[in-house]
């Protein structure tokens, strides 16, 4: 590869006339993503997996546009909530890097990134990685997608200020044991809150989560699902709620460095928001 060609170039040329696409990428937008899918095989097989938070949507990084373009080609379009990585399957050819799938990523803009795509190394276990990026990834319900649609709403109303702070939505996890608390904090009332580790709780989860100010208590609580559904640990417990209890805490306490109990009081604390906000089962 030509260290001086245009990555979006590369790209196109290894997805020309593909059958098997897959497509694995934190942020996305949908003009590249078309020019992308414009030139594989009409019957190919199309997979994506992204990442989406709230900040991500409301600032352009990435375009909700993208799942209706992979649906329209029969595809699968799946959210990792801890995604990174940069991955590009055109049947076997694997491209691997920093780009996103974007046209500054891609060296399509004016103004392009500095960037890397190329062809991994031969240790590269590439099968197991799609593996593991799928097993770990979920396919969004049209119950979510009309969700993640109501945030784009919200954020289109007067929020800009706040919305263009970065949300430290990866590595949060609910405290407040009693979702309702988190709207009397949001309207001013905290102190109406009686124990105080509690109103430490929601104010932590409202400094997390960023909401905009002055939104009405739909759009709350659209803007608190959808960093519920942004947050590894949340997403985690979505995917274990199926298992006994026991053995799910014993999981995250694994996976998160925490104690069992303290694994075990955060689901719990998971499982009250996702009932509270009707989200119990849209996994």
């Amino acid at each position: 590869m030509n260290p001086c060609e245009v990555h979006g170039d590369v790209l196109l040329r290894s997805a020309a006339g593909a059958n098997r696409v897959l497509i694995v990428a934190p942020y996305i937008k949908v003009d590249a993503l078309e020019r992308v899918l414009g030139v594989i095989s009409p019957d190919a097989s199309v997979t994506c997996v992204t990442k989406w938070t709230p900040h991500d949507l409301a600032s352009g990084v990435s375009d909700i546009q993208c799942r209706d373009v992979v649906i329209r080609h029969g595809g699968s379009f799946n959210l990792h909530s801890s995604l990174h990585a940069k991955y590009y399957r055109f049947d076997d050819i694997v491209l691997v890097g920093s780009a996103n799938l974007s046209s500054a990523a891609m060296g399509w803009a004016r103004f392009p990134n500095v960037e890397i795509l190329c062809a991994p190394a031969v240790d590269f276990r590439a099968a197991a990685f799609e593996r593991w990026v799928l097993q770990s990834a979920r396919q969004i319900s049209e119950h979510e997608f009309l969700l993640w649609e109501s945030i784009l709403q919200t954020a289109a109303s007067d929020y800009e200020p706040t919305i263009a702070q970065p949300l430290s939505i990866d590595d949060w996890r609910p405290s407040a044991r009693d979702p309702h608390h988190l709207e009397v904090a949001y309207h001013g009332s905290a102190d109406q809150i009686a124990s105080l580790d509690e109103q430490r709780a929601v104010l932590r989860d409202l400094q997390a989560m960023r909401i905009p100010e002055n939104v009405g208590i739909e759009d709350l609580r659209v803007w608190v699902s959808a960093c519920l559904l942004s947050s590894t640990f949340v997403t985690d417990v979505m995917a274990l709620c199926g298992g006994h209890e026991d053995e799910s805490s014993t999981v995250l306490a694994e996976r998160y460095g925490l104690s069992i109990a303290e694994a075990r009081r955060s689901r719990q604390t998971v499982m009250n928001w996702l009932i509270y906000l009707g989200l119990s089962g849209s996994d």
